[in-house]
């Protein structure tokens, strides 16, 4: 099951210089995990240490935003879209 991680430019250092990269898994906690193994930090980055999300980044699946699903048990399907976008206050 094949899903796509698409960020930023700005955060492409996540993901080893790519915008997009593929992950596995049937749940996003599964993808994350998965992507932590191609590219160890990852999971700091977009988690806090009481293992919620990052309050400077925010994460889609499919345009619906994680934090108004069922967080890392959200299940994910072979072609989903994963998309994290770095919070930015304006005023």
């Amino acid at each position: 099951m094949s899903i796509s991680l698409i960020v930023p430019g700005s955060l492409k250092g996540w993901i080893g210089g790519s915008e997009q990269v593929l992950c596995e898994g049937k749940t996003i906690g599964e993808c994350i995990d998965d992507l932590e193994s191609k590219f160890p930090g990852f999971r700091h980055r977009v988690f806090d240490e009481k293992g919620e999300i990052n309050s400077s980044v925010m994460i889609f699946i499919d345009g619906q935003n994680l934090r108004s699903l069922n967080g890392l048990a959200t299940p994910v399907k072979d072609g989903d879209e994963v998309s994290i976008i770095p919070f930015a206050a304006g005023g």
